[in-house]
């Protein structure tokens, strides 16, 4: 009995993997096409001049508390310690990203337009030590991620652009719920995600969600995928049985290249884990895609949780480095999942 009916069963996955990949084809064709440290578009260095700018007034404001009101300094120090020790060296990673925009000469120009309004503007307030005091707590709650949108987002973003996973390690975080209408199928899970990436409506039926890197200017993208499986729901030793037999690479579209493909384990269900390449051409643009898509079942529904970075052909190279960089974080973010209905 097990050898008729265990090929049927592969089969009945192999051609939901392919359905869903060449739905996921069709996601990943609507990404930004750049793929560098930091994607530099005109939302995303607006952006991150607004945090630039925040900096700037904070160091300009913690100054002149020193300078009158001396019984403090040992606050503002304090608060400065604070403040740099959530996030070091922000300045100057702000200004090289600045400056890669819009190069060394102009950048130097606007920093002077924009240290001297500043000035004049802060020049025309009047401190009081309540205000001064106020002020060095607000820097403390500041040090803990209490700062204003998107000036947070973009400074979180510059700040772990090397390691993002390392932002949701340190705690910058959301969450996300569904309560099993509309596109979640009935399916109530919690998921947790780094605080820069902005979540987005999925444009396609079955996307529930997504988030996009660098408060949505960025060039990787995380996806929920929650399809109706009509009931289907494989054994631990099915989904093993079919990675191991090639199955899952087999499932891999003409055009695609397969790179990996294993399974895992997460909240007591056995899922498959795939690992793609490909080239991809829309509306005359040649794009490159490298991603992750996690696959499991739970009570007759397939839930996917897809990685990507992406950019144009010709950077196909920072298009890989830059999965590698997110690829630890994809890990983070699906262990993060919880299916409420599983307690």
């Amino acid at each position: 009995m097990n050898v008729t009916v265990q090929p049927i069963k592969v089969n009945r996955t192999q051609k939901r993997v392919q359905r869903w990949l060449l739905l996921f084809i069709m996601v990943l064709t609507t990404f930004p096409t750049s793929s560098f440290a930091i994607s530099l578009n005109p939302s995303s260095v607006k952006g991150i001049a607004e945090a630039y700018g925040f900096i700037l007034m904070q160091e300009y404001s913690l100054s002149r508390i020193e300078k009158d009101f001396p019984e403090l300094s040992d606050r503002v120090g304090l608060a400065r310690a604070q403040f740099g020790s959530t996030f070091p060296d922000i300045k100057s990673q702000l200004e090289a990203q600045i400056k890669k925009a819009m190069g060394d000469k102009q950048f130097q120009k606007t920093a002077t337009t924009l240290q001297t309004k500043i000035r004049e503007a802060s020049g025309r307030q009047r401190i009081t030590r309540d205000i001064a005091v106020n002020f060095l707590d607000q820097v403390k709650a500041r040090s803990n991620g209490e700062i204003e949108s998107p000036v947070l987002e973009y400074m979180l973003a510059v700040k772990y652009t090397s390691h993002p996973v390392d932002e949701f390690t340190d705690g910058f975080r959301q969450r996300y719920h569904t309560d099993g209408a509309g596109k979640s199928q009935g399916v109530q899970l919690n998921l947790q995600l780094p605080r820069s990436w902005t979540a987005k409506e999925g444009e396609r039926p079955h996307i529930v969600q997504k988030w996009v890197s660098e408060n949505g200017t960025g060039s990787e993208i995380i996806h929920l995928d929650i399809q109706d499986a009509q009931g289907y729901n494989p054994t631990k030793k099915e989904m093993e049985k079919y990675v191991r037999s090639g199955e899952a690479k087999n499932s891999v579209p003409d055009g695609f290249k397969y790179v990996a493909s294993g399974n895992f384990t997460l909240e007591g269900q056995t899922g498959y884990w795939l690992q793609i390449a490909m080239p991809l051409e829309r509306a005359g643009i040649k794009m490159y895609l490298d991603s992750l898509a996690y696959q499991f079942y739970f009570q007759g529904k397939s839930i996917g949780l897809m990685c990507q970075a992406g950019g144009p052909e010709s950077e196909k190279n920072n298009v890989n480095e830059a999965f590698k960089r997110i690829q630890p974080l994809c890990q983070q973010v699906l262990n993060s999942l919880v299916l409420m209905q599983g307690y």
